[in-house]
């Protein structure tokens, strides 16, 4: 009697887990840690429990899922940034399947996308960060002295 007991607490505590787990596999898991957040168009569905690198040298990324989201088989999940200046996030693009993904169900997480938004605004943090450090009228400095050296070397009297 007691083991019947203790296999329905058992079962009952298990059943009623709050979270699910999802394998994730990437070949670079550049910027996750355990407090990155996997997102539905910016909802938080879940949080990342640990980050392991496998014997083929794949990382494997164990991810918690609330409970109560039944995701399909054909969802996406792609590393991407988060703002402008923010972590990385686990952006998730539900899919259509009627088929349900299973625990500890093992996925490819795909690359981000660079576009060229996020190429130009890289581009132009640059520039921004080098007027502000100097970098450019440094370089514009160092050019022009190179330019009076060389005319100065030419007048020098040959002695």
């Amino acid at each position: 009697m007691k083991k019947i007991i203790l296999i329905t607490i058992a079962f009952t505590i298990f059943s009623c887990s709050k979270t699910r787990t999802l394998i994730l596999q990437t070949e670079n898991a550049e910027g996750i840690t355990n407090e990155t957040k996997l997102k539905v168009n910016g909802f938080e569905i879940g949080k990342i429990e640990d980050v392991q690198l496998n014997e083929n040298g794949k990382v494997l990324i164990t991810a918690n899922l609330k409970s109560e989201i039944k995701l399909p088989i054909d969802t996406e999940f792609r590393i991407e940034d988060e703002g402008f200046v923010g972590g990385k996030i686990i952006a998730v693009k539900v899919g259509k399947s009627k088929e349900r993904l299973n625990e500890k169900s093992i996925l490819m997480l795909k690359k981000q996308n660079e576009t060229f938004i996020n190429d130009s605004l890289k581009v132009n943090i640059e520039k921004v960060i080098n007027q502000i450090s100097g970098k450019d009228k440094n370089d514009s400095i160092l050019i022009e002295l190179r330019r009076l050296n060389k005319n100065l070397e030419k007048k020098k009297p040959n002695g």
